[in-house]
């Protein structure tokens, strides 16, 4: 049995795991860390580009990420 979505919270196992889930075509969420209020973390630049849904906690964020990144209040 293979999961449908994976979503991380900003972990750096999330690396590999979001690399091998877009290999086999799996949706992948990444919600940017609380703590991270105007600095990405190096997790979240790394899976941005194969992240299908990309979430961050603070508005300030937007402006260091892409188009994909969108602002949903606190989440977790």
């Amino acid at each position: 049995e293979r999961p449908e979505v994976i979503v991380s919270t900003g972990s750096e196992i999330a690396i590999p795991a979001f690399y091998i889930a877009r290999l086999f075509r799996m949706k992948t969420i990444f919600i940017e860390s609380w703590t991270r209020v105007v600095q990405p973390t190096g997790t979240g630049r790394i899976v941005y580009p194969v992240s299908d849904v990309f979430l961050v906690q603070w508005e300030a964020l937007l402006s260091r990420y892409g188009k994909k990144a969108r602002y949903e209040g606190a989440i977790v």
